[in-house]
């Protein structure tokens, strides 16, 4: 039963249309009649209608502001309006307050309960639409904790998401931009998963609200928290270790490291594995972090070291060498620079070959998994960067055949031309098009598209500002100008060093001490 206020300022209207019609028949309740605006809005704050039938013309407080007044604070009411001749332009004011139901003076029976009956639908459609929001909403909200899980796994494992995916998953689940702390607790012996899945419950209900995300890999839970003191930490954590030992009987080996942001948590998860490492040194049940392993502050915190697997995997796929060489240069670099572990520098160089093998068909993949066991049997920071290397080259080397020769020799032609006549000033996708390749301009886009991966503009770009960092890194002499020129930026070298700058974070002048 939808509940209907009738507002009149003729009583006569009042209490013919309130005895005419048989509300309780048209599934209604007249919950009462008002003489004005005042009264209706007091009777509709009080009373909550759904259906308020109205004249515009009133004393003390019109039709208009009434529906205006209502409009703001309970948008759902809908508003019939009763109108006499003449005021069809107050009719049509009163519409666009998004009134849309209209009943002319006078008016019988039939045509009251119509209006009434299309005022109906109207709120039956948006009761409808409302249970289908708010049941999505609830199942929304059922799944998320699962999306959390899963998010948390993909991003310290590494994942490779865009910066439009991350925003998305950043504000589905409402992460601040705060710094956060994380944790690892891993069971001492076989622990099945039972016994880790009471770990979670002890870890939730120990640390209440502070508990931003947690999910389990493996034999390990791993939670995230806000930033907080090691004090109240080592409390809650300690609180954890005695809760599980009296329930299942098993020791905690804990780690944790200090607060960063959360963009970092894949290098602070790394950081915690090669804590865990340690814990065979150590007593049952220790609580470790990064001091307390012996490579002590000369090894490399996790931030310090990244490459962008995103980049890789990209020129991978499209078969662009010198973008998968100079990437894989530049960890390896990184790496040597901050003197780190082999045992560390392995962890890095498997990362690296899954990313590479990552888009593999699955015969192929076998296979190059079938190789982990030679990364491992390396000793030595040459030997590793010379295998990855090796198996990158191969795959990019494979994928840019495929892409020249098999798929369209146009992009081949295009692709090749680039490469070397990038020097060249004029070099667009229009002029190519038309000078070089001959064929529409439209249909090498879209074909350089489908065959590459990305946009011939934004390729041309990249390796422009790759060979641009190979120069400045090799050349002792090299002013900016004459590097702008060998890339084909030779008529605007401050332009050149704009796009530099936003590609590479550094000013060309910069560029090779920021190395």
């Amino acid at each position: 039963m939808y509940k209907v206020l009738l507002v009149d300022d003729e009583q006569i209207i009042r209490e013919g249309i309130s005895s005419i019609i048989d509300w309780q028949a048209n599934g209604l309740i007249l919950i009462g009649t008002a003489r004005n605006g005042i009264e209706a809005y007091r009777m509709i704050t009080e009373k909550e209608p759904q259906i308020v039938i109205t004249d515009i013309k009133m004393p003390v407080m019109d039709g208009l502001e009434l529906i205006a007044k209502v409009k703001q604070e309970k948008p759902h009411i809908v508003f019939l309006i009763l109108s006499g001749y003449g005021e069809f332009e107050l009719a049509k004011e009163a519409m666009g307050f998004g009134v849309r139901h209209y009943l002319l003076k006078p008016c019988n029976e039939k045509r009251i309960i119509e209006a009434l009956t299309e005022v109906k639908e109207e709120l039956a459609q948006i009761g409808e639409k409302e249970a289908f929001i708010r049941q999505t909403r609830e199942k929304l909200e059922k799944v998320a904790p699962l999306v959390q899980e899963q998010f948390l796994r993909d991003f310290i494992t590494k994942r490779s998401y865009t910066k439009a995916e991350y925003q998305y998953y950043r504000d589905f689940l409402k992460l601040e931009e705060k710094p956060v702390r994380m944790v690892l607790f891993q069971p001492e012996g076989e622990c099945g998963f039972e016994a880790l899945f009471g770990l979670v419950r002890i870890i939730q209900d120990t640390f209440g609200a502070a508990l931003y995300f947690n999910t389990i890999i493996k034999i390990q839970v791993l939670i995230l928290l806000p930033a907080m003191e090691d004090e109240q930490l080592l409390d809650l954590i300690h609180q954890v270790k005695k809760a599980f030992l009296f329930y299942h009987d098993f020791e905690l080996d804990t780690v944790y490291c200090a607060a960063a942001p959360f963009e970092n948590i894949p290098f602070m998860y790394q950081e915690l594995q090669e804590c865990l490492k340690y814990a065979s040194y150590l007593e049952k049940g220790s609580i470790i972090t990064k001091k307390d392993i012996p490579f002590g502050s000369g090894e490399p915190t996790g931030p310090k070291i990244s490459f962008d697997s995103a980049s890789i995997a990209i020129a991978i796929k499209s078969g662009d060498l010198p973008t998968v060489e100079a990437e894989i240069d530049g960890l390896f670099h990184q790496l040597q620079a901050e003197k780190c572990g082999i045992n560390i520098i392995r962890t890095y160089a498997m990362e690296l070959f899954m990313v590479i093998i990552r888009d593999c068909r699955g015969e192929d993949q076998e296979a190059y998994l079938g190789q982990i066991k030679d990364l491992h049997e390396l000793d030595t920071l040459e030997g590793i960067k010379t295998f990855v290397k090796k198996i990158g080259i191969s795959l990019a080397q494979k994928n840019y055949d495929h892409i020249v020769t098999t798929n369209n020799r146009l992009v081949r032609s295009a692709i090749q031309y680039v490469q070397k006549n990038m020097a060249n000033e004029d070099l667009t996708l229009k002029w190519l098009a038309s000078e070089v390749i001959h064929v529409n301009e439209c249909y090498l886009s879209k074909l350089f598209i489908k065959e590459t991966g990305e946009k011939f503009s934004h390729y041309l770009t990249r390796i422009r500002m790759e060979r641009a960092k190979e120069l400045i890194v090799k050349s002792n002499d090299d002013r900016v100008y004459e590097v702008a020129e060998k890339v084909g930026y030779g008529n605007n070298p401050q332009y050149f060093s704009q796009l530099f700058k936003k590609y590479t974070g550094s000013a060309p002048s910069e560029y090779k001490r920021a190395l």
